[in-house]
């Protein structure tokens, strides 16, 4: 999946480490406008994952304009 640009720590691997968006359940709050997406996000390293957070929702094509 898509590696991330900033760094988290791993209790498994027990050090900072760099991280990965391993799943993503697309528009999963559909109560709340704008729609956000749930990413979890997994070390590099043990492939743990390590915490959930949201995103924005972005359509195709909207990225750029």
């Amino acid at each position: 999946m898509e590696t991330l640009n900033f760094k988290l720590y791993c209790r498994h691997c027990r050090k900072i480490v760099n991280v990965y968006e391993c799943h993503r359940e697309e528009k999963v709050l559909p109560e709340i406008k704008p729609e956000f997406d749930l990413i979890t996000v997994c070390c590099t390293v043990c492939k743990n994952p390590l915490m959930k957070m949201t995103k924005l929702h972005k359509k195709l094509g909207e990225d750029k304009q």
